[in-house]
C-alpha cells in the first residue's frame, strides 16, 4: 500500500553508506515498484552505494513484467546478487557457465560487482551451497558447503549480509564471498527465516570448524 512521497528518503539516508533492496519489493504492487525506484534514486543522490537481490518470485509477477520494471532500475545498482536461473528468467541472459553470466551482467549493466549463489539439491534434506563474485574482470570463488537442512528460507539473505559485510567493512570481495557463504551455510541449520549466528561462529566455520554444535 506504500505510495511515492510517503517517506523522507533524504532524512532516512542521512549518515548512511549503503542501501540494499530485494526484487520482491517492487513485485508487491505498482506503487511499491514506484517507491523502490524512488528509494534507489534517492540513495544514489545521497552518495550511497546500492545492492539489489534479483530474487524473482513467479507467484508475484511474470518474467515479462519483472524485466520491464527491473531492467531500468539496474542503472542505480552497484552490486547485483542473483542466481543463474533468475538472470535467465528476468534478463534473458544465459551463458556457457556462471562466470560468463556474471561477466555478461557487468558488461550489460555496468555493475561494480555481481554475485551469483549456487545451490545444488542433493536430496530433500541435503543441499550443497557456494557462490562466486565478479569484480574488475576477476572471478572470486569459495569452497562448497554441504548442509543438512533444518530450514533453507533466508539463506540467500544471510549470504547477502556476509557479502556486504566483507565489501563494506573489510573492503575485500573475496572475504565477502567467504563470509557470505559461511553465514548462509549456518542459516540452513536454524529454524525460521532469521539467522541468529554470530560473527564468532562464522569466523570459526571459516577456520575449519564444522556445522555441528560446539560445546
Amino acid at each position: 500500500m506504500i505510495k511515492p512521497g510517503e517517506i523522507d528518503w533524504e532524512e532516512i539516508f542521512t549518515g548512511s553508506k549503503h542501501f540494499h533492496v530485494s526484487g520482491i519489493t517492487p513485485a508487491l504492487s505498482a506503487s511499491a515498484s514506484e517507491v523502490t525506484i524512488e528509494a534507489m534514486k534517492a540513495a544514489k543522490k545521497g552518495g550511497l552505494t546500492v545492492s539489489y537481490d534479483l530474487n524473482y518470485r513467479k507467484k508475484l509477477w511474470s518474467p515479462a513484467d519483472a524485466r520491464k520494471i527491473q531492467e531500468p532500475m539496474m542503472a542505480n545498482v552497484d552490486i547485483l546478487i542473483t542466481t543463474e536461473e533468475d538472470t535467465n528468467v528476468v534478463f534473458g541472459i544465459r551463458e556457457k557457465d556462471y562466470e560468463a553470466v556474471a561477466e555478461k551482467l557487468v558488461q550489460t549493466f555496468k555493475f561494480k560487482m555481481v554475485a551469483i549463489t549456487l545451490r545444488e539439491d542433493l536430496s530433500v534434506w541435503r543441499n550443497s551451497w557456494t557462490a562466486i563474485a565478479y569484480q574488475d574482470g576477476k572471478i572470486f570463488r569459495d569452497k562448497k558447503y554441504e548442509v543438512e537442512i533444518v530450514d533453507r528460507v533466508g539463506a540467500g539473505d544471510a549470504f547477502t549480509a556476509g557479502l556486504l559485510y566483507g565489501w563494506l567493512k573489510l573492503k575485500d570481495v573475496e572475504k565477502g564471498i567467504q563470509y557470505g557463504n559461511a553465514f548462509a551455510a549456518l542459516k540452513h541449520t536454524l529454524p525460521g527465516d532469521f539467522n541468529w549466528s554470530t560473527i564468532e561462529e562464522v569466523e570459526a566455520l571459516l577456520k575449519g570448524a564444522g556445522l555441528r554444535i560446539s560445546r
